[in-house]
């Protein structure tokens, strides 16, 4: 811990150090009207001699506003309010200073017309509008480029902040595009078609929300010039080196007033990201729908996702990737769209496992040869009848195939112990359905009635070969073992929620609701291709699960406070067929939760959960037959298994001044587990020197009679000191205190003791942000992570990481681009992996719309990358080397249309 006290110091002097960088001078003022009464909510921006925002602000009910601007520089201050004229100044900044505005009324004349300038913001009741004329340079190549202009708007990496929260809503002429994807329009939209940028601060997706339901956020509308209404860009991409490596891309979008299209294509063999997690995620419809809103389902889940391939994945890969998406809004009252994504990975690499305790050290030079296919779609339809009412439609499916391929020589102490092949034949497929109607009820009130149907089905196959060592489940010898596995599901959830505003400041949230769901698993173990029939081997299993719940939630707002107080009462009925086994449950539990919330302001507020849940197991988690994971691991449910009871508790505090370059926030949660459902695993012992049979450890989970906890906190902070450079510092620690079941067998006796585990891993980031001249940008900092754990035995993982990153405009026409990672991984005191990284490209614009670029990919020819961990049921070290792509040098020619 002593090392971690030196590193926040190290820390706190540098934001010390840096909060006197530059000087920064206040610009208090006031504005009044023609006879001398405050304007309220009018703004106040101000621009340097380059016509930069630098400062923004709204007046207050006094007719007051403070502005934050740096010392020794004169600044256009810009004052706009739609109710008057509005009112420019120049004011020297070599001291703070205080100064009194007038406005005049504004004045509708219908026998002259007056052109004026256009007005670079201008303020609509909640909505902020910018010009985009006047912030745009020559330099600006689409969307994203003006957007970090504007005053009060922050973006990084293509996402678009307001007051510290992201702004996941950006339309176009006031209709959702490219399928919602806000990175996609962003880093594609070009600058120059950009008339207008609205900003709704007060923006609601259930248009029919009363006052308290707490959902407003900010919105951004982008509005097209008037020849720019029906528009296609996008560019096209060829590369690729002389023998090895190819790289071919096309992204072509369309927008017309009432039709918007998107079609990407890809192919690289260099693990180039095309499709991020994020992207994969906006595509379906954003987490909030994928969380199911609104809704209570108390099943443990396996979920089934799609997996997109990356640099880190393989030392050779090939990589295809097409996505088309469709939207079509034929009137105000009809929204449709659709999105397909078609993916393809070959993977190849070569790894090696180890594994480490007191007394064996074993190891596995691994050979993988994967093939991934994955095929997802998504459709929405949004039908608003009338004012009152309002559809929704959302189907979206994910099919994958995944064929692994392995072969392994295994040795135990140094001592060649065998060969083993295994094949994973997988196949997956899932369906999500959500249906639901909103109705405004009078003038503050709605009902909104819902239905979820999700479908899963699940065929892993699974092959494994030894060629001398059989593994030994029970009393079988298996030398070549074929695993066939069926398991499908079907949920469905039934709900409705009815808001009364009571009055102004309070509001009575009803809910009712239903959940099912139906279940089946069934599994099949061959040796050499006979069916083993014996106990535990054959599978067969069914589960039934309903849930009836209701829960009343009040909502209160007083002042700066507003808090949610409910109750819920859930019945869970459930019933599981075995081949020689069933069991049958019925509880009713009653569920408290509270939120609360603290708004200091709009730059701060306070937030505050408390919430109860139950967890049951699933069809898996109780079916008692084997399942082979892997040559060392077989899995068997425990039909005993008792539903988890879950307290969690949240506070964050958060701080946000756009004006003032400073961001900060903070936050914690702490979880308690009555009943939890941990791992039980039986680990073999050999009793015989001479044994070389594998006896697989077998898995399986229990309701640890101890109570688990969990705690973890978070926190970050930016700040901008001057227009040449910013630092942030932000973190994270958890702490895990649980219980897993670890048995000792011979084969014929098992001796079982509970463990307790404790697990505190700490990760922080510092990094220092550079602008110079506009030419150079440079980020360089510094990542720590440590995990310190304990069970039967002590673990110490620490990994020091420096990095850098640079962009460096050389010439109009020249950039520069390069990153920089310096990873050291300690295990204790030890040293076990040194790696470095480099990857750098310099771009050159041929013509107005041609770039050439050349592109060097891991320059130092760092080959492989370790992860370590501790595994609490072996009581082990792991430690995995990977093979990944070397060093690669490519060539890239791209026309943007």
């Amino acid at each position: 811990m002593r090392r971690l006290s030196y590193l926040f110091s190290i820390f706190y002097f540098l934001f010390s150090a840096n909060s006197y960088a530059q000087e920064t001078c206040k610009l208090r003022g006031e504005i009044r009207d023609s006879i001398g009464l405050p304007v309220f909510d009018a703004s106040v921006s101000a621009f340097n001699s380059k016509n930069e925002g630098i400062a923004f602000t709204f007046t207050d009910t006094e007719g007051s506003f403070v502005l934050d601007l740096p010392c020794n520089e004169s600044y256009d201050v810009e004052v706009e309010h739609i109710d008057f004229e509005s009112y420019s100044e120049n004011i020297s900044m070599d001291k703070s200073k205080s100064v009194r505005f007038k406005m005049n009324r504004g004045v509708i004349s219908l026998q002259e017309a007056v052109v004026r300038a256009k007005q670079p913001i201008t303020v609509k009741g909640d909505t902020i509008e910018y010009d985009a004329d006047s912030f745009r340079t020559a330099a600006d190549e689409n969307l994203e480029d003006i957007l970090k202009k504007l005053p009060g708007i922050q973006v990084e990496n293509g996402k678009v902040f307001y007051e510290g929260k992201e702004i996941t809503t950006i339309k176009v002429g006031n209709r959702e595009v490219l399928g919602g994807n806000t990175k996609l329009l962003t880093k594609n939209l070009p600058a120059d078609a950009i008339d207008k940028v609205q900003l709704n601060k007060k923006f609601k997706q259930n248009p029919f929300a009363n006052s308290l339901s707490g959902d407003e956020e900010a919105m951004l509308n982008i509005e097209l010039k008037e020849d720019k209404k029906s528009l296609l860009f996008g560019n096209a991409t060829l590369g690729g080196d002389a023998h090895e490596h190819s790289d071919v891309q096309s992204k072509l979008f369309y927008f017309s007033p009432k039709t918007d299209g998107t079609f990407i294509t890809d192919f690289n063999t260099y693990g180039k990201e095309v499709f991020t997690n994020e992207d994969y995620f906006a595509f379906l419809g954003g987490m909030s729908e994928l969380m199911e809103e609104g809704s209570s389902f108390s099943l443990r889940d396996n979920s089934n996702s799609l997996r997109l391939g990356s640099a880190q994945d393989a030392s050779e890969m090939g990589s295809f990737l097409s996505a088309l998406h469709f939207g079509y809004e034929p009137s105000k009252k009809l929204y449709t769209n659709a999105f397909v994504l078609f993916n393809n990975n070959n993977l190849s690499y070569k790894s090696v496992q180890e594994r480490i305790d007191a007394n064996n050290y074993e190891r596995d030079e691994q050979y993988n040869d994967q093939h991934l296919l994955s095929t997802l779609g998504r459709l929405r339809v949004d039908y608003t009848p009338d004012s009152k009412s309002q559809i929704k439609y959302r189907l979206s499916f994910n099919y994958i195939e995944n064929e692994d391929d392995q072969s392994a020589q295994r040795s135990s102490n140094n001592i060649f112990t065998g060969n083993t092949n295994s094949l994973l034949d997988k196949t997956s497929f899932s369906l999500r359905q959500n249906l639901s109607y909103i109705r405004k009820i009078g003038r503050d009130n709605n009902l909104g009635i819902y239905m979820r149907h999700q479908m899963m089905d699940d065929r892993p196959d699974m092959e494994i070969y030894s060629d001398g060592n059989p593994m030994v489940i029970d009393t079988l010898n298996f030398n070549n073992i074929w695993q066939q596995q069926k398991f499908n599901k079907n949920n469905l959830q039934v709900y409705g929620i009815y808001n009364h505003l009571l009055t102004n400041t309070s509001n009575l949230r009803l809910k009712i609701g239903t959940n099912f769901s139906w279940q089946n698993l069934k599994n099949s173990i061959y040796e050499d291709n006979s069916l083993i029939t014996n106990e535990n081997f054959l599978t067969d299993s069914d589960f039934n699960y309903s849930e009836f719940y209701a829960d009343a939630t009040y909502t209160k707002k007083f002042g700066i406070f507003k808090f949610d107080a409910g109750v819920g009462i859930h019945n869970f009925r459930n019933k599981t067929n075995l081949l020689n086994a069933s069991q049958s449950l019925e509880l009713t539990k009653i569920l408290p939760h509270l939120d609360a919330e603290v708004k200091f302001s709009n730059a701060q507020a306070l937030n505050l959960s408390y919430k109860q849940e139950y967890k049951l197991p699933n069809l898996v988690d109780l079916s008692n037959g084997y399942d082979i994971q892997n040559y060392y691991s077989v899995y068997r449910g425990f039909l005993g298994l008792q539903e988890a009871l879950y307290h969690t508790a949240n506070i964050s505090y958060g701080y946000f001044n756009s004006f003032t370059f400073f961001n900060f926030y903070v936050g914690g949660t702490y979880s308690r587990t009555v009943d939890n459902m941990q791992s039980s695993s039986i680990i073999f012992t050999r009793t015989d020197d001479n044994d070389n049979t594998n006896r697989p450890q077998i898995n399986s989970l229990i309701n640890n009679p101890e109570q688990d906890q969990t705690i973890s906190a978070y926190f970050g902070a930016n700040k901008r000191f001057s227009r040449f450079y910013s630092l942030s510092l932000n973190g994270n620690v958890s702490y895990l205190d649980y219980s897993t079941q670890i048995g000792f067998s011979d084969g014929i006796n098992v001796l079982s003791t509970l463990t307790n585990n404790t697990s505190l891993i700490q990760n922080y980031t510092l990094t220092n942000k550079f602008k110079i001249k506009k030419k150079v940008e440079l980020d360089a900092g510094l990542n720590y992570l440590r995990n310190d754990f304990e069970s039967t035995a002590k673990s110490e993982f620490t990994t020091w990481r420096p990095f850098g990153k640079l962009a460096w405009s050389i010439t109009d026409k020249l950039l520069l681009q390069s990153d920089y990672s310096y990873r050291l991984q300690y295990d204790a005191d030890e040293l076990i992996n040194e790696n470095q990284a480099l990857n750098a490209s310099i771009r050159y614009n041929i013509a107005k719309s041609t770039y050439l670029t050349f592109m060097a990919g891991n320059i130092l020819g760092n080959e492989q990358i370790v992860n370590t961990r501790f595994d609490a049921s072996l009581n082990r070290t792991i430690i995995d080397t990977r093979e990944v792509l070397g060093r690669y040098f490519i060539v890239q020619l791209r026309y943007k249309f």
